[in-house]
């Protein structure tokens, strides 16, 4: 349950969805690439080249390029989740400009570095105090520890995270367990979120009782907390209310607080099902030919099953169809882990969160 309490806290914190920019698509193709078209006919892929970059291009002239350096700073198990992540956002910031070429690279010194053709820099290395430090052009930013191991971002806008000791001591028992390159990667996303504010500030603490806390100088107040089932509830002070708990049977049940319940967890057969208190409900189910399906409310929605030439097929009710060949398919199972994680990324992709 303690990755469901950091997964909840910052997803909910979030609350942004690049899913449903343009009213779009987002598809892996034969060659496991990922790609994405809108309805106003904005394309973009990212794929990696024979040097082992990332590339992202779109048809509006833009190109970045994460040399292969960087993009192995990623933990190699986040990596499927960062490349989706990295994707949303890079059409999130491009797909309204044009011809703008990019490349993040990694320097003789071991120095992060962006470039691009429109005389935007940016540098990420660590200062002889030992902070990390970002600059870029004349914005300056330090991610570090206080005297009191709580870690600080700060910049010269006057802007001030702060995450204390005991909230680390949390995080570093889950996912994570204080990894260099997470720390890069957290710079970049607070430089891009916070450091677009001024004299703005946050603090993610844990109070006496170890609960989660968060606040920002705008007001915001948000709790994560455990009950003595080792459930989780969160509250924040805009009316929002979430809990999630195990059942005897070892089910997940969310209730948002609002009359809307879900209850996740596997039937008697081992197939994964999500019910609603609407009367809805999603299975994902293996037939005995080994293939996987996708059911809402009892009605076959998507297949990904495997041809007498041993290729993968995905197909759905909304028309879509992607085939991998045993090559590429070896590839989506490397990068995804197994068939029903692959098919997870794909009823994602083509369906939305449900």
């Amino acid at each position: 349950m303690r990755k469901f309490a950091f997964l909840l806290f910052f997803v909910v914190l979030g609350l942004v969805s690049y899913a449903q920019m343009g009213g779009g698509q987002y598809f892996v193709d034969i060659h496991g690439n990922l790609r994405y078209e809108s309805r106003d006919r904005f394309q973009a892929s990212l794929s990696t080249n024979i040097f082992g970059d990332k590339v992202y291009k779109d048809n509006r002239g833009n190109e970045v390029k994460y040399s292969k350096a960087m993009w192995e700073k990623v933990p190699e198990k986040d990596r499927p989740y960062f490349e989706d992540f990295l994707f949303s956002e890079l059409i999130h910031e491009y797909r309204n400009r044009r011809n703008v070429h990019g490349v993040y690279e990694i320097d003789i010194w071991g120095n992060a570095r962006y470039g691009n053709n429109r005389g935007r820099s940016m540098t990420l290395r660590r200062n002889i105090m030992g902070e990390l430090e970002y600059f870029s052009n004349e914005f300056r930013a330090t991610l570090g520890e206080d005297i009191f191991e709580n870690v600080i971002y700060k910049d010269n806008r006057g802007n001030r995270v702060t995450y204390s000791k005991e909230f680390l001591g949390k995080i570093k028992r889950g996912r994570h367990g204080g990894n260099k390159n997470i720390e890069e990667f957290l710079l970049l996303g607070l430089v891009k979120d916070v450091g677009k504010k001024k004299n703005y500030t946050e603090e993610y603490t844990v109070d006496i009782f170890g609960n989660i806390e968060y606040k920002n100088s705008e007001g915001r107040r948000i709790s994560i907390k455990k009950d003595m089932f080792d459930g989780i509830e969160y509250t924040d002070n805009q009316g929002m209310s979430l809990s999630i708990r195990k059942d005897i049977f070892d089910h997940v049940q969310i209730n948002d607080g609002r009359g809307n319940k879900v209850d996740i967890g596997r039937d008697i057969f081992g197939e994964l099902q999500v019910k609603d208190n609407k009367g809805n409900k999603w299975s994902v189910e293996r037939d005995i030919f080994g293939d996987l399906k996708f059911r809402h409310n009892y009605k076959e929605c998507a297949t990904l099953k495997k041809n007498i030439f041993d290729e993968r097929e995905y197909s759905d009710n909304k028309g879509n169809k992607v085939k991998y060949s045993k090559e590429s398919w070896n590839k989506m199972i490397k990068k995804y882990g197994d068939d029903e994680k692959v098919f997870s990324m794909l009823l994602k992709r083509f369906f939305g969160p449900f």
